[in-house]
């Protein structure tokens, strides 16, 4: 397995089962997926601290020559290959959920299912938030993209950080229900649009996830959406 930094700070997540159910909101269409109440279980795992950031990625790109094949909105937020430097600790985010993948097959690892980034969260307990069950503002990031060891008080039971706020995290779903190919967004992040038929954006409970149609890769790259990896002991 090819070495990273990232897959060098990952912390055991020992095996697991519980009860999943989650919320969603639903505007045109529907989400043909089952929400539970379902148990679900896991063998022990290795999971992100953090989610991915772009000092990681831009090693990832050096390492791996990747270069996708739509480029369109890749990276947007770089300027000449580069990452300023005031945001390389902060989630990596214009990258889709194939770029994600890319990443994480690379060094050995994979994104989390829907049901799994919600155990990450809030543990055995099914916590709320992953700091416990009220909000608290001060544990995620609400004002701007962060790095993401910035709030070391919002850490999970599981010990990940920066599930709350920062960036939406993609999962590794991908549900075709005939009509639409789809996948979820976990966690929310920073920005919160102006108006109800908006996207969601700020901080969400860990048992709430984001329907997220996957259409061109131009479209699935966003500014406010990266990603977390884990890796499977065996």
């Amino acid at each position: 397995m090819r070495k990273s930094a990232y897959a060098d700070d990952m912390v055991y997540v020992e095996a697991f089962r519980y009860i999943y159910r989650v919320r969603h909101r639903i505007m045109e269409g529907d989400c043909q997926y089952d929400h539970g109440p379902r148990e679900v279980s896991s063998p022990p795992i290795y999971a992100g601290r953090y989610p991915v950031t772009n000092r990681q990625f831009f090693q990832f790109l050096q390492e791996s020559g990747y270069h996708p094949e739509d480029t369109t909105n890749f990276l947007r937020h770089w300027e000449q290959g580069r990452c300023p430097e005031e945001l390389l600790d902060c989630p990596v985010v214009w990258v889709s959920q194939k770029d994600a993948n890319a990443f994480a097959s690379y060094y050995g690892m994979r994104l989390p299912f829907d049901w799994e980034w919600q155990y990450l969260a809030g543990g055995p307990k099914k916590l709320a938030y992953p700091w416990g069950n009220a909000f608290d503002k001060t544990r995620c990031a609400t004002e701007t993209l962060s790095p993401v060891d910035a709030f070391p008080e919002g850490k999970s039971p599981c010990g990940c950080l920066d599930l709350c706020g920062n960036a939406w995290e993609w999962v590794a779903d991908v549900i075709d229900d005939g009509d639409h190919v789809f996948t979820f967004l976990r966690g929310g992040s920073w920005y919160k649009a102006p108006h109800f038929w908006h996207a969601e954006g700020g901080p969400h409970r860990n048992d709430y996830h984001l329907k997220m149609p996957l259409l061109n890769e131009g479209i699935n790259r966003n500014e406010t959406v990266g990603f977390r990896c884990v890796r499977d002991l065996v």
